[in-house]
């Protein structure tokens, strides 16, 4: 990497926030929706997004590869990688809730080592780099500090995704064990685990390309990332955040 990872992230991020107004620019107005075969929904501002993302970071980064949700791989076998999730939280998105962001994340090895979220409806944008911190809009934060889940505040995917998974068990025990369980769904529930708003984030069912910037955010947040095995990793199929002191809490409901 002739770049520090800084400088790479600034670059990034400002390609990130054009494509999110890129996409913003699409929100509430009539437009096309389409249905993907694994039956989710995708619109021309996601696959406009992505374009222009994918466009701009193989411009800047010749030598990187480049994984998106909407048009697959290209040179992942490069040791730099980026992830593309152009619109995350589409359903949102397409029922003119504000609650959707442009993510993009950068891997050395397919280890997560960048990440940046644009909620443009919000006007927040964050990022954090390995050994660089978390920040939102220029101010760093920082994850909760609670240590009991009967007084934790937190959030889970749709309800229909921990059918999908068969984890209907996993979301009533968060409801009884938990002082408050709602569904802040996406990005932007991981958002409010980042800046402490929310103690944890469990997603029954993600993509690489939905987790991988957040696992680097939630980690320079102090925060912790695994899947419903415990494991830290961004190739699972589920992913839970939380603060450091809840992971034990949350394995035993799992």
């Amino acid at each position: 990497m002739n770049q520090d990872l800084d400088e790479i992230l600034e670059v990034a991020t400002d390609i990130a926030e054009k494509a999110a107004q890129m996409a913003f620019s699409y929100f509430r107005q009539p437009i096309l929706i389409e249905v993907k075969e694994n039956q989710t929904p995708v619109t021309v501002a996601d696959k406009k997004t992505e374009e222009f993302i994918r466009k701009s970071l193989l411009e800047d980064f010749p030598g990187f590869g480049i994984l998106g949700e909407e048009y697959g791989e290209e040179s992942t076998h490069n040791q730099y990688v980026w992830t593309v999730d152009p619109i995350d939280g589409t359903r949102s998105f397409i029922r003119g809730i504000p609650l959707f962001g442009t993510l993009v994340g950068l891997l050395d090895r397919g280890k997560p080592i960048g990440g940046i979220m644009v909620l443009p409806a919000l006007e927040e944008t964050y990022w954090a780099g390995t050994g660089l911190g978390t920040f939102c809009n220029g101010h760093q934060i920082h994850v909760s500090q609670a240590h009991h889940l009967k007084n934790a505040v937190t959030s889970v995917g749709d309800v229909y995704a921990f059918e999908q998974a068969g984890k209907e068990k996993v979301l009533k025990s968060l409801i009884e064990k938990t002082e408050i369980c709602r569904g802040y769904t996406d990005c932007f529930g991981h958002s409010l685990v980042m800046r402490g708003a929310l103690d944890a984030m469990v997603d029954p069912v993600v993509s690489i390309w939905d987790i991988a910037p957040l696992a680097c955010m939630i980690e320079e947040a102090g925060g912790l990332y695994f899947d419903f095995h415990g494991e830290k990793t961004i190739h699972g199929k589920s992913f839970i955040s939380c603060g450091p002191g809840l992971k034990k809490e949350i394995l035993s409901v799992l």
